[in-house]
């Protein structure tokens, strides 16, 4: 008789345990929060590399030569360059115009996520 009220209470907490999981993970507690978006400051650069290989500063297109410039002699120089690239663009070639930019400026430079796109 014992073991058959050992064996019953087990079988009924492992039961109700495994009933309350999926209540557990899907509790706002255990939920991912998504971060609260960035502002970009005063200071910042915007500039987008679009899917045929251009450039957008702040909203204007520019030449390759004219942003190389611009990153070298802006005054006041800014506090941080947001590289937003179409997602068209393969992972080397986000890589390559990273490198280009940071060797264009010591200006730090930052790989941005369009809002849109899901967080993994």
């Amino acid at each position: 008789m014992p073991l058959v009220l050992a064996t019953a209470v087990v079988v009924v907490s492992l039961t109700g345990f495994l009933a309350v999981v999926p209540a557990l993970l899907s509790s706002q507690d255990l939920a991912v929060v998504e971060a609260a978006p960035r502002t970009r400051t005063a200071g910042q650069w915007l500039l987008v590399r679009s899917s045929s290989g251009s450039w957008y500063l702040n909203g204007d297109a520019v030449s390759s030569a004219v942003l190389a410039r611009s990153l070298r002699q802006a005054r006041p120089k800014p506090s941080a360059v947001l590289l937003l690239p179409s997602s068209a663009r393969t992972s080397a070639a986000v890589a390559a115009d990273l490198s280009w930019l940071r060797r264009q400026s010591n200006v730090p430079i930052r790989l941005e996520r369009p809002e849109g796109l899901a967080q993994p």
